[in-house]
């Protein structure tokens, strides 16, 4: 179904072959079937948070944050996008990034439990 010019079924298609190379370990193609559905449609957040955490799979926490930060830019209300930036810049020994994340989602979300954790642990 395209809608606005995205492709949402085709979207989808590519998220899910993603999620079967994940779990065969064949990172790469399942990067490419997840850079193909962002592609189609810019606005599945999921597509970008698991392309995040296979970046983190790979050490790359650097290329996960870049991710997120685009995730961000299509749907600022996301909070959970800022816990996760703040999650893998921590990884990367940058604690300031983490706590200003961490103050953005706890910011979005002031009752979320989660947030108020992380603040404790990065400071």
């Amino acid at each position: 179904m395209k809608e606005h010019g995205y492709d949402y079924l085709e979207s989808e298609d590519s998220y899910e072959m993603a999620m079967e190379w994940i779990a065969r370990a064949d990172f790469e193609k399942a990067e490419a079937f997840l850079n193909k559905s962002i592609r189609l449609n810019p606005h599945f957040i999921y597509a970008y948070i698991t392309l995040a955490e296979l970046h983190a799979r790979r050490r790359r926490f650097s290329d996960a944050i870049g991710v997120l930060r685009r995730a961000s830019r299509e749907d600022p209300s996301f909070h959970r996008l800022h816990y996760l930036i703040a999650r893998y810049a921590y990884k990367m020994n940058n604690v300031s990034l983490a706590r200003r994340h961490i103050r953005e989602a706890r910011e979005s979300a002031p009752d979320e439990e989660l947030y108020r954790r992380a603040a404790k642990v990065v400071g």
